[in-house]
């Protein structure tokens, strides 16, 4: 062997080594932090980022990579979607096939509520962690403890104890006061009672005092608490405070409150505002509950909508509410990672989806429509973003150079002018029966619906299948048939249309359109199409379905309708078309531009300033797992992300 051949062989070796090993470290200290932002719609963000009103995701995109778009899953619901981004598998084999569903082996008509169930095959958070990697999980879709064990640092949404109330109170002389404040004028005091589910009812008592020398009754302080021990400073009116309380054992939760009304004498009943009694699901290694709750508080209200409309809170004081909830998720979520350092933490933000189904307001057919009120809602939607870049801002901050940040959304939002009744056409087919009272009678119904944004599945009432089967499963193809036929032979007159006819296209409104079932008719023109793209679709056949004992095998339905642009699927059994309930809607064909997601991420091994081709959600966990030089569960049906990484 020849000097030059023994260094070449030697050089190669070194190569080998340089390239190999390093990588392998590289993968074992890598950490990737998730954000999920419910409803970021692609083409919006975009608009917002060109007009620089998201400076942090801007900086994002110019430091990091972003996809042309990203494309969920069908439907394209938020319980679905999110399981789809955790586990890179579709609904049939995460068995989350909407956000809610006829429940297995129960009356047709009760529901399983998707958040509250767990998914068939292992999401990140549990995959990762079995390989020996640390997780974390806060408030992400399916990550419940309450369902078993997820993260090795998990919160998720606790129980509302009691509703958000607007209290009246009528102060009095104070008495029987531990540590009470000094006060220029007598000490006043009052209490309202809070009745809190699956437990005693709660007395609060609110003291005021007078902070002020200003020869004047002056109260401009007040405490509120469970008892009458003080251990804090009082807060003013108009300021947030907040109190814990207890309402099992070893069970804490706690409720917001501000003085919105307040004569300085309180010789007038002064009012106040006081949130929902709310707790959160804490899990993680001991004394970490604990920690949480010290350093953070107890799980905040979410948002208040039904104040909102009430008049109890402006419309900024609600604002506040959902930016203190945002902003404790965000808090908590760094916490962990620098307190912890998971190889992976995923978590959420809930408020772009909450503000595009009340307010997107963008389409003239849409109730009540006109360009000011437009223009006021769209602020409420700007604002919604401005508090996800701050989000991103924030965590942005908190990365080091092992650090991995990928910012995802679930699905879009499109703009609803109307609703559809499902089980009204099931009902005027004979194949749902109502009772002498109205309500569904399950055991003389072929069918029911089972409605959840903008799409809906169809569930036949199986003898072998249902607790209150009816249908022989010798029938069951004949049942299936005649639900596509009532839904292929539907006619609407517009007229039933309600307030969408006086925008717009008058005259064809009046005329009776043939609506196609399987055809794609999106041509808001001559405004054709019922259900677009409504997939006669047997997840599996019927020997599948009723010989099968797996849940995820059962919670499809028999027929999958999804619904055209503009609409969404309603509840009721009373009309086939009614006013939408809500302006934004989500769960139609994925395709549509409006219903397209986010993808972006940076981080160390992330290319610089790069737009790559559109991304699927499945494709986002065997990404992750990859980057965490992790294998890739056999399930996963999604691939890694192309041109990701450098």
């Amino acid at each position: 062997m020849t000097s030059r051949l023994l260094k070449a062989i030697i050089l190669l070796f070194m190569t080998i080594l340089t390239i190999n090993v390093p990588l392998a470290m590289a993968a074992g200290d890598r950490q990737v932090i998730l954000i999920s932002f419910d409803g970021m719609r692609n083409d919006l963000t975009r608009s917002y980022v060109k007009d620089g009103k998201l400076p942090n995701i801007e900086n994002v995109i110019e430091k990091g990579t972003i996809a042309k778009y990203a494309k969920t899953v069908s439907p394209s619901l938020t319980a679905p979607s999110h399981a789809a981004i955790a586990t890179g598998a579709t609904p049939l084999q995460t068995s989350i096939v909407s956000n809610a569903w006829q429940q297995k082996d129960a009356a047709l008509t009760n529901q399983k509520n998707a958040f509250l169930s767990e998914f068939e095959v292992d999401p990140l958070w549990v995959g990762a962690r079995k390989q020996g990697k640390t997780t974390a999980a806060v408030a992400f879709a399916g990550a419940n403890p309450s369902i078993g064990k997820q993260a090795d640092y998990t919160i998720y949404y606790g129980e509302t104890w009691a509703p958000s109330k607007q209290e009246k109170l009528k102060f009095s002389e104070a008495s029987g006061w531990n540590n009470s404040p000094s006060s220029f004028s007598p000490l006043k005091e009052a209490s309202f009672t809070i009745q809190v589910e699956d437990s005693q009812n709660k007395k609060i008592q609110v003291l005021a005092y007078d902070s002020t020398n200003d020869q004047k009754k002056n109260y401009d302080k007040f405490i509120v608490t469970s008892n009458k021990t003080i251990d804090h400073k009082g807060v003013s009116p108009k300021e947030w405070g907040s109190v814990s309380l207890q309402v099992k054992e070893n069970q804490t939760a706690g409720f917001w409150f501000k003085l919105t009304s307040a004569d300085p004498t309180l010789e007038k009943e002064a009012v106040m505002y006081r949130s929902e009694v709310t707790s959160g699901l804490i899990d993680g290694p001991k004394g970490f509950t604990e920690q949480i709750r010290q350093e953070f508080g107890f799980f905040p209200p979410q948002d208040d909508d039904i104040a909102l409309e009430k008049g109890w809170i402006s419309r900024k004081e609600y604002e506040e509410i959902s930016e203190r909830f945002v902003n404790w998720v965000t808090d908590v979520s760094l916490f962990i990672k620098n307190e912890y350092q998971p190889d992976l933490l995923m978590f959420y933000a809930p408020q772009i989806d909450h503000q595009e189904h009340n307010y997107l307001l963008t389409d003239p057919r849409q109730p009540d429509y006109s360009p000011e009120k437009s223009r006021k809602y769209l602020e409420y939607i700007e604002w919604s973003y401005k508090v996800a870049d701050k989000v991103v801002g924030k965590t942005v901050k908190s990365l080091d150079g092992n650090d991995h940040l990928f910012i995802v959304s679930d699905h879009g939002m499109e703009p609803a002018h109307s609703a559809l009744e499902p089980n009204k056409v099931l009902k005027d087919n004979g194949l749902l029966v109502l009772d002498s009272d109205g309500k569904i009678d399950y055991k003389s119904s072929k069918a029911i619906a089972i409605p959840s944004g903008s799409a809906a599945h169809v569930y036949i009432n199986l003898k072998s299948r249902e607790k209150h089967g009816i249908v022989p499963e010798d029938d069951y193809e004949q049942v299936r048939d005649e639900i596509i036929q009532a839904f292929k032979g539907i006619k609407v007159n517009r007229n039933e249309n309600g307030p969408v006819i006086k925008h717009q296209l008058r005259e064809i409104w009046k005329s009776t359109v043939n609506l196609s079932f399987t055809g794609v008719k999106e041509n808001t023109k001559d405004l054709l199409g019922y259900l677009t793209n409504a997939n006669v679709h047997p997840y599996q056949d019927i020997k599948k379905i009723s010989q099968s004992k797996k849940s995820k095998e059962r919670n499809a339905g028999d027929v999958l309708l999804m619904a055209a642009p503009g609409y969404i699927m309603g509840q009721g059994e009373s009309h086939i078309v009614k006013p939408t309930p809500e302006f934004g809607t989500h769960g139609g064909d994925p395709k549509r531009e409006k219903l397209r997601a986010v993808f972006m991420a940076i981080g160390p091994d992330i290319s610089n300033d790069k737009q790559i081709d559109p991304v699927s959600n499945l494709d986002i966990a065997p990404t992750i797992y990859e980057l965490l030089g992790l294998e890739i569960p056999s399930y996963v049906e999604g691939k890694k992300i192309k041109d990701l990484t450098e």
